[in-house]
């Protein structure tokens, strides 16, 4: 139903003039703000499935074949665990490039008196996350002194920062959301003050209530709509922009490519807005209602 279609002229109203433009502004927030959270999730997803390493460092150990003995020992135990791929014992070639910035370059024989821990490469399962604590109490009970440390590249720090945007995104989301709907609720009930005489007049005219409200729903459902898909269209534009264009440049701003789930998501957006903006004008109309009588 169209402005034109309303007994209630609530066009005339200022607030009611511009209430689709802040629809579109706010909708337009609100889908910003989900795709953060809604990117940010497929972020975890995508770092989850992929295999975590762990790195297992044994004291050194004088004895050769009390050494070898403890290391097979400890990578049986490894083996055994439960989303254990497989374990590599790093050569000493790659652990003399790792202790060469602090004891620098040394000749073999020299090398041959220096006793280094011994490191173990763990690699589990993709989508296995390892319980680094669980795993250092595991091998310290065969090797006391074991240090365990997890070194994939996709690591704790990179999924930590995803998950909080995506508790940052998700909750502006809302917020925004939020302050939507007391701004649709502060438009109906100024709407309904500005027109309480022609509202009277339906009254007189035998219209029930609900006939009343269904006016302001009816005004507010129809600049959703509008405001909504502004908002919606000019999100999607920026959020493509973002994605696409500084891959032009070499540049990537956003670290994954949105999957399709990911843009019917951010099309619920709207929708949810539209619903909720409808059932708060129909809320705020019918107690404004039962205010004038």
């Amino acid at each position: 139903m169209s402005a034109a279609e309303l007994d209630l002229p609530l066009d005339d109203t200022p607030a009611s003039r511009f209430l689709a433009w802040l629809i579109g502004g706010l909708v337009f927030l609100a889908v910003l703000a989900c795709a953060v959270a809604i990117f940010s999730q497929s972020a975890v997803d995508r770092l989850a499935e992929r295999p975590r390493i762990v790195t297992v460092a044994l004291p050194a150990v004088e004895d050769p074949a009390e050494a070898e003995a403890e290391l097979a020992q400890v990578r049986s135990l490894l083996e055994q665990l439960p989303g254990v791929a497989w374990t590599a014992l790093v050569s000493k070639d790659e652990l003399d490039k790792l202790v060469e910035p602090w004891i620098g370059r040394v000749s073999p024989e020299a090398r041959a008196e220096i006793l280094l821990p011994r490191l173990l490469d763990v690699r589990f399962q993709p989508g296995v996350v390892p319980d680094v604590e669980d795993l250092t109490r595991r091998v310290r009970a065969v090797a006391p002194g074991a240090m365990v440390e997890e070194t994939s590249p996709t690591g704790g720090a990179l999924e930590e920062v995803a998950l909080r945007l995506r508790w940052i995104g998700g909750g502006a989301g809302l917020l925004v959301l939020l302050v939507l709907v007391v701004a649709v609720v502060v438009v109906t009930r100024s709407s309904l003050d500005l027109h309480d005489e022609t509202v009277d007049l339906l009254r007189l005219l035998g219209a029930p209530d609900r006939y009343v409200a269904r006016q302001f729903e009816l005004h507010a459902m129809a600049s959703a709509l509008r405001g909504g898909s502004v908002g919606f269209a000019l999100a999607l534009a920026t959020i493509l922009g973002l994605v696409h264009l500084p891959a032009l440049w070499g540049v990537r701003l956003v670290p994954v490519v949105p999957r399709p789930l990911d843009w019917i998501l951010l099309a619920i957006v709207p929708v949810l807005a539209a619903l909720l903006i409808t059932l708060s004008a129909r809320l705020a109309a019918v107690y404004g209602l039962a205010r004038l009588r």
